[in-house]
């Protein structure tokens, strides 16, 4: 499942290949562990990647489907 955002400071988009335990983290849908999940998936990709995405990018799209 891929991750595509953009930069916000220098609108260069990023494509973020998820691994298997990231998925699960981006398909949570229960409210009460859906924040949860969010921040665990942005600290995965922060270790695995360098790329810190709260407050630095902007959600694209998510498997091809669009963030809202």
């Amino acid at each position: 499942m891929m991750l595509t955002m953009t930069h916000i400071a220098t609108d260069i988009p990023v494509d973020i290949q998820l691994d298997l335990v990231e998925q699960s983290f981006a398909k949570d849908k229960n409210p009460e562990t859906l924040n949860n999940s969010w921040d665990k998936l942005c600290e995965s990709i922060f270790q695995r990647t360098g790329y810190d995405i709260p407050g630095n990018f902007e959600l694209e799209t998510l498997g091809g489907n669009p963030c809202h």
